[in-house]
């Protein structure tokens, strides 16, 4: 038995060996996909302060605008203020004209007068009151011409006094009218000066938007170029794995032709479980287990194996190891890797026998690929700690035993497989 896992694990190794021609440029491709995924949270943290910031500047556009409105509207009220007094002022003009029409009629009386006066010889009150021919004369004389004079006098006073009346009111309206224009004027310097600002401010918003877009360019070729690195990765794993699965099977075909051949073997399968030179582990073990090259025991203190390798079952040959442990250990992962799958949706996780199909069969469980194809499997989980693709360290904590799908009791279910081909757990340790 040893000398047939001794020649798997040779083949292995030697594959390995094929394999790590390719490992620089692996090395290079997830070194370059840690780069990029690095960027991606650098633009994306960029992007999202881009973001505030057009947003902030969008907030100071809107603002201007506003402004801009009020202004406009105190502008169209000034000018419609300056078109209601411009129709005072013609009102008051036209009133001014009437008055001089009626000034200029009155003084056309008062010419009159004076003609009929010149026309009765007399130059000056004086003459005509000293040219009375008797007393009687001289008094209506005298009082012609007192009556005269007093009633021009009245005429022009009142006359005088309404022009001074309207041409104060014409000249309080062209000062309101000249304020208003100052008004104006004002406004329109103000609207002239915040359309700029405006300008301005579309400006810096169009250079914060192209940051945005230069920033989201970057994002989409990141995202691209991780697409092609991803397909790369995957691609170059899956052929690695397809070369250990071939390099197993032939090693198992050529250890089973030796052992055919006569090979009686150095053990049984009754006493231990063998591989990678570790013998069976039992509940007495105190150590932490550790095999190098970063691979450790999965339930650090339990270490019964309730069921080994290949065990030959009623419906299938076991497909990995049992390790026997109460509900509730803490499960941890054999070594770093990617959780590639994972189940938490089994209920039934009670500590004793349960035989459903949850999770295929391995109830709540943990699925995790390591570095050059190395898979582990831990089954029947009370409870997953991780999720898919979460990635995991040696020794991190990732659930806990259980009884979960088809088991018939707590333990946990450790599986090892290389390239897709179910190995024996043991030969790790």
């Amino acid at each position: 038995m040893k000398k047939i896992l001794c020649l798997i694990l040779a083949a292995i190794l030697i594959v390995g060996g094929v394999i790590s021609v390719t490992a620089s440029d692996i090395n290079d491709l997830e070194q370059r996909q840690a780069e990029l995924e690095a960027k991606q949270a650098e633009d994306k943290a960029k992007l999202e302060k881009q973001n505030a910031a057009v947003e902030e500047q969008q907030g100071e556009i809107a603002e201007i605008n506003k402004q801009i409105e009020a202004v406009s509207t105190d502008i169209r009220t000034c000018h419609e203020n300056i078109l209601g007094i411009e129709k005072d002022i013609s009102l008051k003009q036209d009133q001014i004209n009437k008055a001089n029409k009626q000034i200029e009629a009155n003084m056309d009386v008062l010419r009159q007068r004076l003609k009929a006066i010149y026309i009765a010889g007399d130059v000056s009150s004086i003459e005509v009151i000293l040219g009375a021919k008797d007393f009687s004369d001289f008094l209506d004389k005298l009082q012609l011409v007192q009556y005269v004079s007093n009633h021009d006098e009245e005429l022009i006073n009142k006359i005088q006094k309404q022009l001074d009346a309207i041409s104060a009111e014409k000249a309080e309206l062209e000062k309101d009218k000249a304020e208003l224009e100052s008004e104006q004027a004002t406004l329109e310097a103000k609207q002239d000066e915040l359309n700029t600002i405006l300008e301005d401010n579309k400006e810096v918003l169009a250079s914060l938007q192209n940051d945005v877009d230069e920033t989201q360019m970057s994002l989409s070729l990141s995202e691209e170029e991780l697409s092609g690195l991803s397909t790369e990765i995957q691609e170059y794993y899956r052929k690695q794995r397809e070369a250990q699965a071939a390099a197993a099977a032939r090693a198992a075909a050529a250890a089973q032709q030796q052992s055919g051949a006569g090979d009686s073997g150095d053990d049984d399968d009754s006493g231990a479980v063998s591989g990678g030179g570790a013998a069976y582990i039992d509940s007495g073990a105190a150590q932490h287990i550790d095999a190098g090259g970063g691979w450790v025991w999965p339930t650090p203190g339990a270490y019964t194996l309730t069921s080994l390798f290949a065990e030959s079952r009623s419906y299938e040959s076991h497909g990995g190891i049992d390790i026997g442990a109460s509900m509730g250990t803490p499960i941890y992962a054999a070594n770093s890797g990617q959780v590639v799958s994972s189940n938490n949706t089994c209920p039934h996780v009670s500590s004793g026998g349960n035989w459903c199909s949850c999770g295929g069969g391995y109830g709540n469980y943990v699925w995790i690929l390591h570095d050059n194809g190395y898979e582990t499997i831990y089954g029947h989980m009370s409870y997953a700690a991780v999720s898919d693709g979460d990635t995991v360290s040696a020794g991190q904590l990732i659930g806990y035993v259980g009884s979960s799908g088809w088991s018939t009791g707590a333990h946990l279910h450790f599986e090892l497989r290389i390239g897709g081909v179910k190995c024996d757990p043991m030969s790790l340790f």
